[in-house]
Order: C-alpha cells, then structure tokens, then sequence
C-alpha cells in the first residue's frame, strides 16, 4: 500500500469516528416563544451556557480596536507593537519561514530586546515542512535565524527523533496565532510570521485576520497558556506572573471569550480539550436567522455537516466562502470535493476569486450578524481534536461592525457555486485527497 493510501485510510477510519471523538452536534435550540424577541434571548442564553460549561468565561474587554487583514497591513502593525514594546512580547506562530516581512519582523523583535524588552517565540516544527504555493520547492524555515539574532524559541513537538515514528506524535500540532505585547494588548488571529502570511495581497499574499483587543482577563490567559507551552518544550522555564498584565481603567464597555484549545492530555492538563467544538455548538446555537463561514478549506466530517442540517432544518440560512486560491493541489482537490457536501447539507456555497488568486485564510463565523469568532480554528476534524487552536468569540457592536466592513470589501470576490460545478468536483481523485486532508489538512 502506498504512503499516501495508507494515509487516506487512516483518515476514513478517522472520519468514520469523528462523529464520536470529535463530539456529535447538540440537540438543536428549539426556540418555542412566540415572540421573536424572548426566543432570541433564549438562543443568547444557550450559547452563553455552552461557552460557560467548556470553561471559556467573559471577559470584561475593549471592543476590537483593529483588524488587520492582509500581510501588508499585519507586518505595518507588528512592527508598530515591537517598536512600543517596553516590557515584553510573545509571540506564538504555527509557521515562521522565510520572507523579506517575516526578517523586518525578526531584525525589530531583536531590536527591541537589545533595548531590554523580553522576547520570546513559540512557534511550530510544521515550519521546516512549507514548499513554496503550488510548488514541490520548499520555502526555507527562519528557525535558524531567529536564533542566529538571538531570539528565544521553542518548537512545539519537534518533528524528529522518536517522533517520526509516532503518528498521532505528528499529527499534533499548534496551529494557534497570537501576540501578547506588555499585557496590555493582545492579537488573535490566523497570520503567521511567513512566507504566505505576510506577502502583500498584489504579491497574492493570504487574506487573513488578526484581531486586536484589550481585556486583563483574556490576556492572562493568553499569557500562561504561552508560559505553559513554552515550559512543556523549552529547557528554559519561564513564570507567569513575571509577565504583568495591565489592570483595566474602570468597567470594559465589552465582553469577549477566549478560544484556547490548549495542551493535549499527554502533557499532563486538561488543556481546554473540545473547547473548539463548543465554539462551532455556541454559534451554531446563537443563530436564527444566518450564519456565514468564511473557511480556508472544506473537508467537513459528517458530525460538522450535521450542525448545518441542523441549522437549515429551523430556517437558518447557512453561507460558506470558501478560497479558490490555495498553496498545494491537495487543498484544491479536498476543498472541491467538499462542496458538494457542504450543499447536501444545505449550505449555500462560494468561492472567494479575487484578481490576484489570493488565499482566503481567514476562518471567521458569524451568527446573525450579532455574533462572531476570528481566530485559528478551521471547520474541519482537525482543529476539532488533533490540533492546538486559538479564537475570540464577541458580541459588542462596535466589533461585529468593523469585522463586518471588512468583510464588505471581500464581497465583490465571493462567486457562488452551483450544482453542476459542484459535482464537477467529485472524482476519484479528490476523493482521495479529501480523505487524506481529515488529518493533514
């Protein structure tokens, strides 16, 4: 048996249970009250006690203060956090590879702890594994130079050693996205400091999100989920309260839950284990009306396509913007094949075409417009039960607007798919492909 079938049946075997392991979809809300206002509050009311049963409370925050969406606008803004630094910066990155932005990136963050500011990276060892978009080339990792400047870095689960040989040791991995800078802000999101994150959008760069707040409470958290990662991998141990995080000026005018799927189970803490499939449940619960997904990929498990049944079965219009542009075939073949999938259910479908083909990786969802999660977490078994995630759910105003001017300007891109395009899509071939993503991807 082939390398790449005996994968694809390990994701079969994988998907046949992800019903079980990754958490079948709730009971539906059933919003009984005649009056559309009390059945509203009631779906608030659920979503709410799903994200407070999974451990993730609100938090007391300043609504978003910025959304940087491309890698233009990402490195302007990191350089702008590295150069007010005056205490410290953590920076967790699933990706760090090679690219004139990601070395401005590094040359401040060395900068800066030349002046005194502590600095330390987390990033993943899928780093030394990135080829170049729809190419065999491989992009060179920035592991090495981070060091070379004199950067703290720890790689999450190395890949070597004994390792290789374990495949559920490869398969885990941290995805997260994310910067505390003087605990006083944080950044949620999906951009890597690399190669395709922070290409400008004319150079084809991702489409992407990095949601800025302040909260005390969020950001604590953010903090020792970094200091716990980094002790798991590092010889150098760090404590977290040597990292202040910056008391609130009087009541926050918003509220926002923090999303952190954190360390697995072999590492000795519960870690927030299925806090992701809570996310998708609580917004799935939040909607009435509409939901829009705004996905990277499309290899739903049949759990995942039962949400969306779910959601149509009570007259809840469900949209999913998938990316046309993607970095390897393999995406584009699992990603076609899922479409069809995702109508079956009920979902109306579009591909986001932009002129320059870029990548739409931002993974957003939002639920009647009053409800709304950014962050690392794509709609796919994966970052349901394999991965490490990060995301930010809200619900202020002031937030749901500017993501949502945002997203007016991605509009013109979003193509919608038919049925007979879709089952264009349903060859053997990215059958295949669509299995073997269930993990891979």
């Amino acid at each position: 048996m082939s390398r790449s079938r005996a994968v694809a049946a390990l994701s079969l075997a994988l998907l046949a249970a992800s019903c079980a392991s990754a958490g079948r979809a709730r009971a539906p809300v059933q919003a009984t009250a005649a009056d559309p206002a009390e059945a509203r509050l009631a779906r608030i009311a659920a979503a709410a006690r799903i994200l407070d049963e999974a451990g993730m409370p609100a938090y007391g925050s300043s609504p978003l203060s910025r959304l940087s969406m491309d890698g233009r606008e990402w490195t302007e803004r990191s350089l702008e956090l590295i150069a007010g630094a005056r205490d410290y910066v953590l920076v967790c990155s699933f990706l760090l590879t090679e690219h004139p932005n990601a070395e401005l990136v590094l040359a401040a963050l060395a900068e800066a702890r030349a002046r005194g500011v502590r600095v330390y990276l987390l990033v993943d060892s899928a780093s030394y594994y990135r080829t170049y978009p729809m190419s065999l080339e491989p992009v060179p990792a920035a592991v090495g130079r981070a060091r070379e400047l004199g950067l703290p870095i720890a790689e999450y689960n190395p890949i070597r050693g004994r390792r290789i040989f374990t495949l559920l040791g490869l398969l885990d991995r941290d995805h997260r996205k994310f910067w505390v800078v003087d605990g006083r802000v944080a950044a949620v999101g999906g951009q890597n400091v690399d190669h395709d994150s922070l290409r400008y959008p004319s150079e084809a760069g991702c489409i992407d999100a990095m949601a800025e707040f302040a909260s005390p409470g969020a950001v604590a958290e953010l903090r020792d989920s970094f200091v716990d990662t980094w002790n798991a991998f590092s010889s150098e141990r760090l404590e977290a309260g040597s990292f202040p995080v910056a008391e609130g000026r009087g009541p926050e005018p918003a509220e926002l839950r923090l999303v952190d799927q954190g360390l697995p189970r072999r590492a000795g803490a519960e870690g927030g284990a299925g806090r992701t499939t809570a996310m998708f449940d609580a917004l799935f619960a939040r909607a009435g009306s509409e939901l829009l997904l705004l996905q990277c990929y499309a290899f739903p498990t049949p759990a995942l396509l039962e949400r969306i049944r779910q959601a149509r079965a009570r007259g809840v219009r469900v949209r999913a913007v998938l990316s046309a542009g993607h970095v390897s075939q393999r995406f584009v073949s699992g990603t076609y094949y899922g479409i069809a999938k995702l109508q079956d259910a009920g979902a109306e479908v579009y591909l986001f075409e932009s002129p320059e083909r870029n990548l739409l990786h931002m993974k957003m969802i939002m639920a009647d417009g009053e409800m709304a999660a950014i962050g690392s977490a794509n709609y796919n078994f994966r970052s349901q039960a394999l991965s490490r995630e990060a995301s930010v759910v809200f619900s202020d105003p002031a937030s749901l607007e500017l993501v949502a001017a945002r997203l007016r300007e991605l509009e013109p891109w979003f193509r919608p798919v038919g049925r007979e395009e879709a089952e264009g899509y349903r060859t053997v071939g990215n059958l295949l492909a669509f299995l073997l993503m269930q993990v891979a991807g």
